[in-house]
């Protein structure tokens, strides 16, 4: 399969996730009003390689929990994370999705966990990291970002990919699916469809890094971040 369906598949899963996160979230502020004021909940940590992407998840469970709440109530009513139609599939983590050469492991306090149906403890830590599908791979991760800033939110999200030899930032970007150059191949007119306002553009940036037009044809290294992020001029 090539690259660019892959692409396609992923932005499709991306469209039911987000429907089905933001009941999600919608649900938890439901429920928050009958939560303690000032809850704290459990640890909560995701990694991919050296990098941590919780974000603002952590805060998220930590204000939704409740004694007693299983690992799955927990993860679906606080919105950390999203589930395909089965409702135990894991489709994504504080929306970053994984390549099909990935999988989810979930570990509680340290241990590997199967039963979604564990119940968590405030004082409990939860990691969740992207493995390699294969046990036996060897896959370094590369990680690429859509930022909608304040001013598309709802397009924020980030896939996890295994790293290739020359991979450059221009190739990622059109192997995306998702991302159109300009003429010249060196600056972003649109993603996901959406094409910046008289006072907005799309800007790229490595590792937190803003990259200069030369920078497109940059090399990228395993564990590298490439971001495409919508700002203001």
């Amino acid at each position: 399969m090539s690259a660019k369906w892959m692409w396609r598949i992923l932005l499709g899963i991306i469209i039911i996730a987000t429907v089905g996160g933001c009941s999600s979230v919608l649900g938890s502020m439901t429920d928050g009003s009958s939560a303690e004021t000032g809850n704290t909940g459990p640890a909560f940590s995701v990694l991919v390689g050296d990098s941590e992407l919780a974000g603002s998840s952590g805060r998220q469970l930590s204000e939704t929990y409740k004694q007693g709440s299983t690992l799955i109530e927990l993860l679906k009513s606080s919105g950390a994370a999203t589930f395909a139609a089965d409702g135990y599939t894991l489709l994504s983590v504080n929306k970053v999705f994984l390549s099909p050469e990935w999988i989810w492991e979930i570990q509680l306090n340290g241990k590997k966990i199967t039963d979604w149906n564990n119940s968590v403890d405030r004082e409990d830590a939860i990691i969740v990291t992207a493995k390699p599908a294969d046990s036996k791979a060897e896959l370094q991760p590369v990680i690429f970002t859509v930022n909608g800033g304040s001013e598309q939110p709802e397009k924020t999200h980030s896939y996890v990919l295994p790293y290739t030899e020359d991979l450059s930032v221009r190739g990622m970007l059109k192997s995306s699916g998702m991302v159109l150059l300009s003429e010249d191949n060196k600056s972003v007119t649109s993603v996901m469809d959406y094409k910046p306002l008289s006072n907005e553009e799309w800007k790229l940036r490595v590792n937190g890094k803003q990259l200069l037009d030369s920078g497109i044809d940059m090399k990228l290294r395993p564990q590298d971040t490439l971001e495409v992020v919508l700002v203001l001029r």
